[in-house]
């Protein structure tokens, strides 16, 4: 039963919070609660480090974002909040890094949660604001935006890419993804909390996965494929980096292990690893194309000797820092070996309406 309810608080929470239905998603969230903020504050005190007090920016369990707006294209994205040091999006959904010298370049980042910056402690410490940190110090600076909601999946990203593409005219697109179209929704074509018929004809929960794993690597593959040609057309280069996952982890804490063992009671765990590598394989392969970059994060968390990871998906500051600089790395060589476009960042309005 325990095992159950764990599962359900990371399934339920999207899905009942675009619906409304926060008190009936609250009686799980505060049984499954527990373990998640002891893995989050561990990761603190194994290092010998204080916990800050307010906790994941965006709170246990999202708490602090509140419901999910309803969008046309993505189904739902996140609301418009502003929590100073916390979290900023703005009305579109959107999250901004900004360099503090002129900007010479402007990054695209979509992907779920885990692209959101989802279980830092604040926005200075988010992968995004490290990788835009270590751009500038080494002479790039950038605009970040970063176009991400919890849960989302490839499909949902892709609708998104679109308008994106056009009103911000990027030079880098980066997909931060991959664990969400294997785990979340009951089948590889439905979303996250989507009802479907079960295989076994038992009655349908949020808890239901299809084990389809070869038709969600497929239909993952086939999106990226698509987000390419969006991304060639509109002049940007495109870096998929396949996000770290607790499942990879060779070396896992004793908390990582207890997460572990309750976030895969729904899946195949051997299905799940192969997988992964399976689209890491099929990645790679895809960088013989032009203006295609894949950068392999699945394993970017295998040195850290402490707890830093808080579910299968998600990590703690520690976490962030070391996904942040991975990427860092890469996006510098992709921008610095860049054909020039002919786009001049320094006459452009930002991408939130403001003059550089």
């Amino acid at each position: 039963m325990k095992k159950s309810i764990f599962t359900l608080v990371m399934l339920v929470m999207v899905a009942a919070v675009i619906g409304g239905a926060w008190s009936l998603a609250r009686k799980y969230i505060n049984r499954g609660e527990d373990l998640n903020k002891k893995a989050w504050e561990s990761s603190y005190l194994e290092r010998g480090l204080p916990v800050p007090e307010s906790g994941p920016r965006e709170g246990y369990w999202g708490a602090r974002l509140g419901e999910k707006v309803r969008d046309g294209r993505t189904v739902w994205r996140e609301p418009e909040i502003h929590l100073a040091g916390l979290i900023d999006i703005d009305g579109l959904g959107r999250q901004y890094y900004r360099s503090a010298g002129e900007v010479k370049y402007r990054i695209l980042i979509m992907g779920g949660s885990v692209a959101s910056g989802a279980n830092a402690s604040g926005i200075p410490a988010t992968y995004f604001s490290v990788i835009g940190d270590e751009l500038e110090r080494r002479g790039l600076p950038v605009e970040i935006v970063i176009v991400a909601a919890g849960a989302w999946k490839s499909s949902q990203e892709l609708q998104a890419l679109e308008p994106n593409l056009q009103t911000l005219r990027p030079d880098l697109v980066v997909f931060l993804n991959g664990l969400n179209d294997l785990t979340n929704g009951s089948t590889s074509l439905t979303l996250y909390g989507e009802p479907t018929a079960t295989q076994d004809g038992s009655p349908w929960s949020v808890l239901y996965h299809a084990h389809d794993y070869q038709q969600r690597v497929s239909d993952y593959l086939s999106n990226i494929t698509a987000a390419r040609k969006m991304t060639v057309a509109g002049g940007a280069s495109l870096l998929v980096a396949l996000q770290p996952s607790l499942t990879e982890r060779s070396r896992r804490t004793p908390i990582e292990e207890r997460l572990l063992e309750l976030t895969l009671e729904s899946h195949a765990p051997d299905a799940l690893a192969t997988s992964y590598g399976a689209i890491r394989k099929s990645l790679a392969g895809m960088t013989r194309s032009g203006n295609f970059s894949f950068l392999d994060c699945s394993r970017v968390l295998d040195t850290e000797k402490e707890t830093v990871f808080t579910d299968i998906w998600h990590f703690t500051d520690f976490g962030h820092r070391a996904l942040g600089l991975f990427m860092a790395d890469k996006i510098a060589g992709i921008l610095k070996n860049r054909v020039d476009t002919g786009k001049d960042r320094s006459n452009q309005t930002s991408a939130d309406g403001r003059r550089h």
